[in-house]
């Protein structure tokens, strides 16, 4: 999506420009597909979007597709897989008391002392870890291993906790406005994708797809010529580049750079599922707490099933890890029935381990060529890598340009 987001800021500002693209389908880890086992349109992955993410909001309404979007009240519903209860977070309330010293609305089995961890966050230092502020605490299994997960996709041992702290400070820590649930009423494709590529049609803009950067030429700091696959590009005095790579592929580019070389895995799961089975789930979203799933998302015609920081299961066979999450759906809808088609996906190189340590070596990619500017979720070292900070890179990438 950084890319995209690049082209339509520089569409905006009448900036000319060439495009190229290394796979066949724009979009990243946001792209959507047809599959035939589920028989329709499932996203490759699914994303957590928040109103506190104005940058994605703000893109969509320049591209037109604010409309594809529905919008779900900040109440978050959960499923302890261990100990078989269903509880609710429910974020909807003008002030954090109402909830916090009400039993019934809090946490399940928590205290208002509990809560005290947030506070732990207004300040943090920026080499702790999210379990070193709150490991200990009696919602840490229920509400803050979750929360990392999701936003991060690293564990609370590694994850840094001046991440999780600027997200908190832009969503909970601002009240229920800033924490509403944004998701496509279809798919990815029809809210982000196709409009973006359809205004660049509209410019005349068109994506050079298959083209694969191999290397880059560069003299005196700057970058002179592009390498592709298919053909070479120079690059003139006058020109800028805007590299918008994954961060394993600007490291096989740019090898002279020290970056994060540990990456986690997204694992999705879809399972095709009728209309009146689809009818059973109570809620568009469930949180999974004690099981491997983590987040439920339910769809049109499937649901698809989240498992973050997946590195432990990326050499289980599928139909293995898809009856193991099956079993953990079924017992959340608590029926038997037989496993239905699906779909595995696994993004192993979904994002890159986002540590403190991690985040300094990304501090120092500084002396880069004169005429590059470097776009893609990681560039945003002060957010985790998420379609919101994809977004913003793309976005701050044009605003960089000085012609």
């Amino acid at each position: 999506m950084s890319g995209l987001s690049a082209c339509v800021n520089a569409i905006e500002k009448n900036i000319d420009l060439e495009i190229f693209e290394s796979s066949g389908m724009a979009g990243g880890r946001c792209r959507s597909f047809f599959d035939k086992k589920i028989g329709g349109e499932i996203d490759n992955g699914n994303h957590l979007v928040l109103s506190a993410n104005e940058n994605f909001l703000n893109f969509c309404e320049k591209i037109n597709s604010l409309k594809t979007l529905k919008k779900i009240a900040p109440n978050f519903y959960f499923f302890d897989f261990k100990e078989t209860k269903k509880w609710n977070l429910n974020l909807d309330e003008k002030f954090a008391t109402s909830w916090i010293f009400n039993k019934n609305k809090r946490i399940p089995d928590s205290s208002p002392f509990d809560y005290i961890s947030f506070l732990k966050f207004i300040f943090v230092k920026k080499n702790k870890k999210v379990f070193d502020l709150i490991g200990n605490s009696n919602i840490f299994k229920s509400f803050w291993e979750p929360f990392t997960l999701g936003i991060m996709n690293t564990s609370p041992k590694e994850a840094s906790a001046k991440i999780l702290s600027n997200v908190l400070k832009k969503t909970i820590f601002r009240g229920k406005n800033k924490c509403y649930l944004y998701q496509p009423k279809k798919n990815w494709n029809d809210t982000l994708i196709h409009p973006c590529l359809g205004l660049m049609k509209k410019k005349g803009f068109n994506i050079n797809f298959k083209t694969t950067l191999k290397r880059v030429a560069i003299k005196k700091n700057r970058i002179t010529e592009l390498v592709f696959d298919k053909k070479s590009v120079k690059i003139d005095s006058s020109e800028k580049v805007v590299l918008a790579l994954p961060l394993n592929q600007f490291n096989k580019i740019f090898s002279n750079y020290s970056v994060p070389n540990n990456y986690n895995t997204i694992l999705n799961v879809h399972f095709k599922l009728a209309k009146n089975f689809l009818k059973l789930f109570d809620n568009q979203i469930i949180g999974m707490v004690n099981s491997i799933s983590q987040w439920i998302f339910v769809k049109e015609n499937h649901i698809s099933v989240t498992v973050s920081n997946a590195n432990n299961y990326n050499e289980m066979e599928v139909e293995k890890i898809a009856s193991l999450v099956w079993e953990e759906v079924c017992k959340y809808l608590s029926v038997k029935k037989r496993m239905v088609d699906f779909r595995v996906i696994r993004e192993k190189k979904a994002t890159y381990e986002q540590s403190p340590e991690n985040i300094e070596l990304l501090k120092k990619i500084k002396k880069i060529p004169e005429n590059l500017i470097l776009a893609g979720d990681w560039t945003q070292i002060n957010l985790p890598c998420t379609i919101e900070g994809s977004i913003l890179s793309g976005k701050k990438a044009i605003e960089l340009l000085k012609f």
